[in-house]
């Protein structure tokens, strides 16, 4: 054979061999069997027949609780939806600012919000957070069926976090009831309803993770629950298995705190709680504390010492305001108070909320131990904003021939200042503090430019008025500055001041 046709026939054969291999490997990757390319068959053709199962993996009657869980979770979504409101707010803020020139200008800015509410009258009363509708006069709700209705705040308690609106519109309307979150345990299953990021109707559930959650900017105790809320679900309903409205959610627990998300901790403010105020906003417009007129201090190992006292809890009485309803029940100083209501008193933020949570005119019951014994005091709680009234009236009349303002100061330890122009077109109001001094009690409580915003929730005007009312107040009895540190507002109580 001519080698240049046996050379010719070589390569035609390997380049078949190629094409039949690329061939069978295509074949193959789509889905053929290697018989299927042998015999010529497309594996494509029965493509086109299918066969889907009619049977569930599992019978009805093998997963019964679960099926009973499941509509029981249905029929209760379905009956509390109803009673739940989307908030929308819009205002204006005037911000201040100084041109090259340094003269001040005042700019408005539009702003809005978004957060959530619960019906809770059938006359429309609507609860939600205070940090909802604060600053934001035109209010919004969106109802379950769509409807739009304005409403007006009745209230606020920016405290306790809660507010108080009425829908502008014909009742009557579908409220929830209000349970008493006093019987809440522990592990009880819970629903969060609200608008997250304004998506609209919404529900989460979870458990309660534990209860009585302390925050410095709260007067009241929260719930810690597992059930998911994020931006929007503020001034939502939690409810009980019932249900039965438990708490008002307020606040996620959240490490990033520029883009703040649930990361499966969410507090709510107790129904309980929530009840109380909107009763006293309703009835007198503002929200009402009790008072017993007590000064007071935790106990230290010196002091347990000195009296002899051996027991885990208790508070020690520094000073009793006159005609009080602590003098009159028969309080004395060095009384160390051991539990409130059958609660035991564990430091002195406890017992100054069970005492602004109780009822106005209501008899409560301490036990206490003086002088190596243990004793039962009634007493009757009086009203917080007529005492302090009162007190400071009189005490703003004495305070500068008892103790000058700068006498307190200086054994409180800190110097303040009245914002400047830059913080004050901010909005920032008050005082700040320059210098907190090294003898100070407070040091590492407060800090160098802090904004102390008020004194016993009545604000401060400037820094005539702090050193007055300071004056005035830390004398005689425990003072509370509510403070601004950066986007956290805190609440520091002051001892009585001892000067020489």
């Amino acid at each position: 054979m001519n080698p240049g046709l046996r050379r010719f026939l070589i390569l035609l054969a390997v380049f078949c061999a190629a094409f039949l291999a690329v061939f069978v490997v295509r074949k193959m990757q789509d889905g053929s069997s290697l018989m299927d390319i042998l015999t010529g068959r497309d594996s494509t053709e029965d493509n086109g027949n299918f066969t889907l199962l009619d049977k569930s993996a599992l019978n009805l009657k093998d997963v019964q609780v679960m099926a009973a869980i499941n509509a029981e979770s249905a029929a209760l979504v379905k009956a509390v939806v109803p009673s739940v409101v989307s908030i929308d707010t819009a205002g204006v803020r005037h911000e201040r600012f100084r041109d090259v020139w340094g003269r001040t200008w005042v700019q408005p800015r539009a702003v809005q919000g978004q957060g959530s509410g619960v019906i809770v009258t059938k006359e429309g009363h609507v609860l939600t957070n205070h940090h909802v509708i604060q600053g934001n006069p035109r209010i919004r709700l969106t109802m379950h069926d769509g409807s739009v209705h304005s409403a007006k705040v009745i209230g606020s308690d920016p405290a306790v976090d809660i507010a108080v609106l009425k829908i502008d519109g014909k009742g009557p309307f579908a409220p929830l009831k209000i349970g008493d979150s006093s019987k809440i345990e522990v592990g009880n299953i819970v629903f969060a309803v609200g608008s997250p990021f304004g998506l609209g109707e919404t529900v989460t559930d979870g458990k309660v993770s534990a209860k009585k959650r302390t925050f410095s900017d709260s007067r009241v105790d929260l719930l810690q629950t597992s059930a998911a809320i994020n931006p929007g679900n503020s001034g939502g309903p939690l409810v009980n298995i019932l249900g039965e409205i438990v708490g008002i959610n307020s606040r996620i627990y959240s490490t990033d705190k520029k883009n703040p998300g649930f990361q499966g901790i969410s507090f709510a403010i107790p129904s309980n709680a929530a009840l109380k105020t909107m009763k006293d906003i309703l009835a007198r417009g503002r929200s009402i504390r009790g008072f017993l007129g007590m000064a007071f201090e935790d106990l230290d190992p010196y002091t347990r010492r000195e009296f002899g006292y051996k027991g885990q809890d208790g508070i020690r009485i520094v000073g009793l305001v006159p005609n009080s309803p602590a003098m009159k029940a028969g309080l004395k100083e060095d009384d160390i108070i051991i539990s409130y209501q059958g609660n035991d008193i564990a430091n002195m933020r406890q017992l100054i909320d069970l005492i602004q949570q109780s009822e106005v005119d209501s008899k409560v019951h301490m036990e206490i131990w003086r002088e190596g014994a243990k004793h039962t005091i009634t007493a009757t709680v009086g009203e917080a904003d007529n005492f302090n009234q009162r007190i400071l009236r009189d005490e703003e009349e004495k305070a500068t021939q008892r103790v000058d303002p700068q006498t307190v100061l200086s054994t409180i330890g800190i110097v303040v200042r009245e914002p400047n122009a830059a913080e004050t077109a901010r909005g920032i109001k008050g005082v700040m503090i320059q210098r907190v001094l090294p003898t100070s009690k407070l040091r590492g409580k407060l800090l160098t430019g802090d904004n102390i915003r008020a004194i016993n929730g009545r604000p401060v005007m400037d820094e005539r008025d702090f050193n007055a009312r300071l004056a005035a107040s830390a004398a005689v009895q425990n003072t509370e500055l509510e403070i601004r540190r950066g986007p956290q507002t805190l609440r520091i109580l002051l001892s009585p001041v001892r000067t020489k």
